[in-house]
């Protein structure tokens, strides 16, 4: 009997030790995002997560981050994950109501051999963070969160060691969902979770890129780390939470001076002839 793992559409990964060799390669890859590359425990992650889904380990790893010490997954890809999972008969409905803080929307879902839909619904008040997407898309995100939501409460398989960047905001609270499926027994609600200040952040990029680029030995690590950071700014924008310059800054003096060190060994072990006038 094959131990063979399949993703739809994408490989087969044979057994733990193809898994192994798998986030080995996707370790050292420089198209995966920051905080995977060099981490094979944790590129194992994702690939344990995407078999999970039956998705591409490489489309997951795409849409993750790194939240206070959790892997997070964006809301597009959970909500996409619970269309896929088979459980559903069709897909999830949306149906909304209401303007401004009053909006709202009501998740429907027909799981597989049950006679009538499971049901939530989420206001935009409950659900709202920080992110700016929120003000942009608005039923966009609320469809995402509801998604989530409705797959906690309902299909909690799907979502086991889940989470989404938003949930850690402060200014979310699932907790305020309401569950209107007849005769529906609630979940409790993950406990809350401190914001990090800003200066936390500034402390912790530093104390990470001034430790990714001390273990730089070469000028190319450094143009790698260059656009790394490049990245993570644009990414950190687009969740809503932009870095500030105090800390974009530091990162960058960071990176250059450990950069300029390899440009003064080179110069200094340049031939004489060699060392323009």
């Amino acid at each position: 009997m094959s131990n063979a793992l399949t993703a739809a559409g994408a490989f087969a990964i044979d057994g733990m030790q193809g898994a192994m060799n798998l986030a080995k390669a996707m370790a050292s890859a420089k198209m995966v995002p920051l905080h995977l590359q060099g981490s094979p425990g944790d590129c194992l992650m994702v690939i344990e997560q995407a078999m999970r889904w039956q998705m591409s380990p490489f489309a997951v790893a795409q849409a993750t981050a790194v939240v206070r010490g959790k892997m997070c997954f964006e809301g597009k890809l959970v909500a996409a994950a619970i269309q896929t999972s088979g459980i559903l008969e069709g897909r999830l409905r949306y149906d909304f109501a209401g303007d401004g803080n009053e909006r709202k929307v009501i998740c429907s879902g027909h799981i597989r051999g049950e006679p009538k839909e499971r049901t939530v619904e989420v206001t935009i008040e409950s659900a709202k963070t920080t992110n700016e997407w929120w003000s942009k898309t608005p039923d966009q995100m609320l469809t995402y969160h509801a998604a989530r939501v409705w797959a906690r409460r309902h299909a909690p398989e799907v979502m086991l060691g889940v989470y989404s960047p938003d949930e850690f905001d402060a200014s979310h609270h699932e907790r305020e969902a309401i569950d209107i499926t007849p005769d529906a027994h609630s979940i409790p609600s993950p406990p809350s979770h401190r914001e990090l200040t800003e200066e936390e952040r500034h402390e912790r990029y530093v104390t990470l890129y001034a430790g990714r680029a001390a273990a730089c030995m070469d000028t190319e690590c450094c143009n790698g780390l260059w656009k790394a950071w490049d990245e993570k700014i644009d990414q950190a924008r687009e969740m809503g939470k932009p870095i500030p310059s105090k800390t974009v800054d530091a990162v960058r003096n960071i990176i250059s001076g450990r950069a300029e060190v390899f440009r003064e060994d080179a110069y200094t072990n340049t031939p004489v002839d060699e060392v323009p006038a």
